[in-house]
């Protein structure tokens, strides 16, 4: 079974969730750091200063920070520009603390880590199984080979690589990967995964349980999206009552949705199975 995206143009899609803007401030000339999850003992990705303007795709509770004029903060701020999280304390995004409409990263984890398919590789239409390789190995806390929060495509590249498909060039007799291509290329990361076909029950008791599965379907079942393309997500989670999802082709945020709409999605031709971590 064979799923694969094809839809050029597909990054300016609509989601339910919006990016919003912010500017770094208060740090007095020293910059704030850049970290890969949100506290301030996690690897710095670098520094951006005072007046810096950035996107937020979502926020999540960690660490408590205090600026230098004393406001104290647990919130952190997702910016997929930087591949990284900044101190909620440090940003002026006009809330005191979340922003309407900006979604949960995940939880204080901060492991969850929406990455797009589009990085201009030559495959990047059909990129969405590597990619969706990538975002449930992050989910489950494991680094993905190749992988760079600055430089995502990398590890878009290398997942393709081990399925066995040559990344630097797109072969017009190769549509796309399947389910068995996502198990391979998860192996090859030290994890090992089994497709389930035909069971989304099991297969969401799965997520609740803990742990990220990689899921087929088609893109024309979710809200967020409406376009008839089979494909490839990672439901990295459940929270709230909710399933958290990393979708490559749509909006860098963390969708929050129903079994319902996971039910629409996945009962398609060339959908009804999950690749579970």
């Amino acid at each position: 079974m064979v799923v694969a995206l094809v839809a050029a143009g597909v990054g300016g899609l609509a989601g339910v969730a919006q990016a919003a803007p912010a500017t770094v401030g208060n740090t007095d000339g020293d910059g704030l750091n850049v970290r890969v999850s949100p506290t301030s003992a996690s690897g710095s990705l670098g520094l951006v200063f005072d007046g810096r303007a950035v996107d937020i795709s979502c926020q999540a509770r960690g660490q408590s920070v205090t600026n230098t004029r004393g406001f104290t903060s647990d919130l952190w701020d997702f910016v997929p520009a930087l591949g990284g999280y900044l101190a909620d304390a440090y940003m002026a995004t006009g809330h005191d603390y979340r922003i309407p409409g900006v979604p949960d990263c995940g939880g204080a984890q901060g492991r969850l880590v929406p990455v797009s398919q589009f990085q201009g590789q030559p495959n990047q239409g059909e990129d969405c199984g590597p990619t969706s390789v990538v975002t449930a190995l992050l989910a489950a806390g494991v680094t993905p080979r190749g992988w760079s929060p600055t430089s995502p495509v990398t590890a878009i590249n290398q997942a393709r690589r081990d399925m066995g498909y040559d990344p630097t060039w797109n072969n017009p007799n190769q549509f796309g990967t399947g389910e068995q291509d996502v198990r391979t290329a998860l192996a090859r990361n030290g994890v090992q995964a089994r497709v389930l076909f035909g069971d989304l029950d099991a297969t969401l008791a799965h997520v609740r349980a803990g742990r990220p599965v990689v899921l087929a379907g088609n893109m024309v079942s979710l809200p967020w999206s409406g376009n008839r393309v089979p494909h490839f997500l990672t439901v990295a989670g459940y929270e709230g009552g909710q399933y958290l999802v990393l979708d490559p082709a749509s909006d860098t945020v963390v969708y929050r949705t129903s079994a319902t709409v996971l039910r629409a999605y996945w009962d398609h031709d060339l959908g009804r199975a999950g690749v579970l971590l």
